[in-house]
Order: structure tokens, then C-alpha cells, then sequence
């Protein structure tokens, strides 16, 4: 790397008992040098996880095999924090950095380096998204709230995770939701022994099943078509980029939003709070899209993965007929809860829920069109990384 940042001052790359890439800077060199202390402290973040409660989503052993943050690991971290020393007042480079630092759950750095992006761009509303993301997986409601208010304000588009029903009742406690009480308890040991649950309940009749599926198709032909967007935490290069099942956001077409915030509402939550044991006005809904999986190579399912950084609570319903597909589920490999692995089939209306750092994937769809509505929730009292357990 010396040759390819010659800027900064001789390193030497050494690996702990554990194997976590660590950097070691010269005590004379780095006082000859300042910028190499801020190098080392940004890259001791950057080449470092935070391990989700439980051990859930374990990360690879070694950054050079870690494809979710680019496919460069290790070289990765040091260009962007090689990029950020080099041009401090460019706010891409911030962002990028706190995009890396969230991904590997190093959330309080992350909030800072894309607070640092927003301060020098004001206008970037990627870089209040991205902090508003982070500061909603730190259990910081409503200052991720106002991040996305900001952007919103900055782009004239609303953000999907300020539609639906739950926490705030659609865009924070200042508009009449209930945040998590200072003297509210936690009962972490009692949440913990709910998170390797997977429950079913039905949330929707094959009426409402039909129609949901047809009022999707009606909005995609109007546009155009299927989006493909590529999966979270998937770069290029990555097995899971592989995948583009055809998707769309519920909160882009107004009657399948309103239908779902009523089922979140009389249907939805109430579930999740007796799963859980979380009250359902703590419940912040910010992402729900359907997926139409087929027999297509890259349309068929999802393989082994933990939903967005795990940390959250997660649904979906399935919304076909099962007579009208091939395969489909949804399997659970032995985890810390069950040494053998679980598929679940449900019926056509029904909801799937688990706790989103359960490893799953889907059962591949080999025939037909299978059509799910997914959804990540999280709760403040799930947030910082602390998890149950």
C-alpha cells in the first residue's frame, strides 16, 4: 500500500491472537506526521466489528474475505480513510467512510463521519439519509427522524421509513407517537429468550392477497416495469449481488400504503408486540417492499443472510397461492436457539416473523411467480447495537 499511498508514513500491517487486522504506526513517525494518529484511529474503527447480541451475524474472519463492504476488505477501509485524510472537505469521502463504519456496526463513529459529511454539504441529502439510518440502528429515533425531514426537505421526496404506521404515528413523537418512557423497564433476559421464536399469524384474507398482488402489477405496468435494486449490504462482485428478484416499495403506490399501515395498525404490530413483548407504538416500521420471485436465475430467493444490519424485527407474507408457484419458504439453519434447521411454509395470507440477526434464507422458487411482502422494524430499546441477550 506504501506505493499506492505515498502520502502517508510507513505502516506495518499486524494481526491480533484473534485475526482483526490492526494497524501499527511509529510513535516518532506519527509525531513527525499528525495525520497519521487520525489515520490509525479511523482505520482501528474501520477494520473492527461490533458483533450483534448472541453472536447472531458473525462476520468473516478475515476483512479480505468480507465482500458486503466492496469487495476490497482490509483495502477498502484504507482507501477511504486514506481518501478522507487526503481531501478532508470533501464531503463524498466522509459519507463513504460512515457507509463502511455502519456496515460493520461501529455506529457512534459512523454518526460522527456522516455528521461531518452534512456539515460540509448541507444540501447532500444522501448524507442525511445515511446518517438518519444510523441513527435509527442507535436507537435514536428522533434525531433520525429530523435527519429525514431534512433530506425531504432538501430533495422535495418523501422517504418511505416517515409513511408508515407505528412509531410516531407516521413521522415521530412530535407528531403524537409515544417514544420508549425513561422509567419504561427493559426486560433484555425475557426478549432474549423470545428472538429464536418464529411465529405465524394471519394477517390477510386471499381476497386481499389477490389484490395486492394485482394492484402491484397495475403500478409496475404503469412505470414501466419491475425494479431490480440491489440487495443491502451486497456490492459488486459480492454472491449476494447476484440476485435481482423484480421489487418495489409498498410506499410508492398510496393504496397499498394505506392498506398495510391499517394492517400495521389492527393486524401487524399487536403481532410483533406479543411476539416480542415490545409495545407496538415503539415500533418503527421503515422498510416494506414486495418481492416477485420465480424459477429465473437470480429471481428465485435470497441465500443465507441476516436482515439489513440484524439488529431489527422482520416479517413477511407470503401473498400467492402456494398452488401457484414451485419450492418457496423460508429455512433457518441451526443457530444459537436450535441445533437443527426449521422451513416454514406458510399459507397464502400469512405472516412470518423473527428477530432480523436470525441467519435465514429462502427455500428457492424452482417454478410459477411467488410474490412476499417484507418488512424491517426496529425498536428503540433494540437500538446501539445492544440487542437482546
Amino acid at each position: 500500500h506504501q506505493c499506492v499511498y505515498a502520502r502517508l508514513p510507513a505502516l506495518s500491517i499486524a494481526r491480533s491472537s484473534a485475526q482483526v487486522p490492526c494497524i501499527a504506526v511509529s510513535h516518532a513517525r506519527a509525531r513527525r506526521w499528525s495525520r497519521a494518529y487520525m489515520l490509525h484511529a479511523l482505520l482501528s474503527a474501520a477494520c473492527s466489528f461490533k458483533l450483534p447480541a448472541l453472536d447472531l451475524k458473525l462476520p468473516s474472519p478475515s476483512l479480505a474475505e468480507d465482500g458486503r463492504f466492496g469487495g476490497g476488505g482490509y483495502a477498502t477501509a484504507l482507501r477511504v480513510c486514506a481518501d478522507v485524510l487526503s481531501s478532508p472537505n470533501d464531503s463524498g469521502g466522509w459519507r463513504e467512510l460512515g457507509t463502511l463504519l455502519h456496515g460493520k456496526g461501529r455506529l457512534d463513529a459512523s454518526a460522527m463521519a456522516l455528521r461531518r459529511a452534512t456539515q460540509i454539504e448541507p444540501l447532500d441529502s444522501e448524507a442525511h439519509v445515511a446518517l438518519a439510518e444510523v441513527l435509527r440502528a442507535a436507537g435514536r429515533f428522533e434525531e433520525a427522524f429530523a435527519s429525514l425531514r431534512t433530506a425531504e426537505a432538501i430533495d422535495g421526496r418523501p422517504n418511505q421509513a416517515l409513511c408508515y404506521a407505528g412509531y410516531g404515528d407516521r413521522g415521530g413523537s412530535s407528531r403524537g407517537g409515544g417514544a420508549t418512557s425513561a422509567t419504561d423497564a427493559v426486560d433484555f433476559d425475557a426478549l432474549a429468550r423470545r428472538v429464536g421464536e418464529v411465529w405465524l399469524t394471519e394477517v390477510a384474507s386471499e381476497e386481499e392477497c389477490e389484490w395486492v398482488i394485482a394492484t402491484a402489477e397495475e403500478h409496475n405496468a404503469a412505470k414501466g416495469g419491475w425494479a431490480c435494486r440491489q440487495p443491502r449490504f451486497a456490492p459488486e462482485g459480492t454472491v449476494a449481488n447476484a440476485v435481482r428478484a423484480p421489487d418495489m416499495l409498498v410506499a410508492d403506490e398510496p393504496r397499498l400504503l394505506a392498506w398495510l399501515n391499517e394492517k400495521c395498525d389492527h393486524t401487524i404490530l399487536p403481532a410483533l408486540e406479543a411476539q416480542f413483548g415490545i409495545p407496538a407504538r415503539e415500533l418503527w416500521l421503515y422498510d416494506t417492499f414486495l418481492l416477485k420471485f420465480s424459477g429465473t436465475p437470480g429471481e428465485s430467493g435470497l441465500g443465507v443472510h441476516v436482515d439489513d444490519d440484524g439488529f431489527g424485527l422482520s416479517f413477511n407474507v407470503l401473498l400467492s397461492d402456494p398452488a401457484d408457484f414451485e419450492g418457496g419458504g423460508t429455512r433457518f439453519p441451526p443457530n444459537a436457539f436450535s441445533s437443527e434447521e426449521a422451513v416454514y411454509t406458510p399459507r397464502r395470507g400469512q405472516m412470518l416473523s423473527h428477530y432480523g440477526g436470525l441467519r435465514h434464507a429462502s427455500v428457492p422458487c424452482t417454478g410459477g411467480l411467488r410474490y412476499i411482502m417484507v418488512g424491517f422494524v426496529r425498536a428503540e430499546r433494540l437500538g446501539g447495537g445492544r440487542g437482546p441477550g
